[in-house]
């Protein structure tokens, strides 16, 4: 079920043709995925009201394929369906990303996948692109309802834990040179933790700490980045992921 709250995403440009193009699929392929990337910052923060949301021309979507691998074939359909074509493969042969006039959706899986998975050609996407920690994400992704110049739909993302995961994971994507964004959102997250989500840091697992413990390092190692406030709240944050993980 989708939280009961309308978010308003103030989107023009190219921003808002990608908003209304992730509508269309929305409504052919309501589930089985979740947002990732800048779109799913610009949405937490509208959602939660954080001052300074960032826009972002591109939908970046992860698909949840481990649970249903034939969701792949069923949103490029969708994709197709509602005017999207290829940009054009990369240089790793992959599809990921489609275009409708302004409008673009980047499309990825989580990492881990079998070497079957990664190795096979999937019909109108090519070779599927990973991202680590967006498994976490899916776990944590529920519907909201979002709306966007006067238009209303379904969106999943994550929970403001997840999506810090999915940012301290994706400083280890290869091939990723531009950090400081995933710095800026890292620092940006924490400030976003509902109480509940605090509380579930604790029963993260020791790697799943870790890896949050080590992103936020990363990201507070970083000089001119975040707010003095959004630095104290990761500073705090590393503080009692550090001392949970001595138990």
């Amino acid at each position: 079920m989708p939280d009961q709250k309308t978010v308003k995403i103030p989107a023009q440009g190219a921003e808002l043709e990608s908003w209304l193009g992730l509508a269309d699929i929305s409504d052919l392929v309501p589930q089985g995925w979740s947002l990732a990337g800048g779109s799913m910052m610009r949405l937490l923060a509208c959602e939660r009201g954080y001052e300074g949301s960032r826009a972002t021309r591109d939908i970046d979507v992860v698909l949840n394929i481990r649970a249903r691998r034939r969701l792949i074939g069923e949103f490029v359909h969708a994709l197709k369906s509602t005017g999207f074509v290829i940009d054009g493969y990369n240089v790793s042969g992959q599809n990921h990303r489609w275009v409708r006039g302004l409008a673009q959706i980047d499309v990825l899986v989580p990492s881990g996948q079998s070497e079957k998975t990664l190795s096979y050609d999937f019909s109108g996407l090519g070779k599927v692109l990973m991202t680590r920690g967006a498994q976490f994400g899916i776990d944590r992704t529920s519907s909201v309802a979002v709306e966007c110049a006067g238009r209303t739909f379904l969106v999943n993302r994550p929970d403001a834990l997840g999506a810090l995961y999915e940012k301290c994971s994706a400083l280890l994507n290869n091939g990723d040179t531009h950090k400081q964004r995933h710095f800026h959102d890292i620092l940006v997250l924490v400030c976003l933790l509902s109480t509940s989500e605090r509380r579930d840091l604790i029963g993260l697992s020791g790697k799943q700490r870790s890896r949050l413990a080590w992103g936020l390092r990363r990201a507070l190692a970083e000089p001119g980045i975040g707010r003095p406030h959004e630095r104290e709240m990761a500073q705090n944050i590393v503080s009692f992921l550090n001392e949970s993980l001595k138990n």
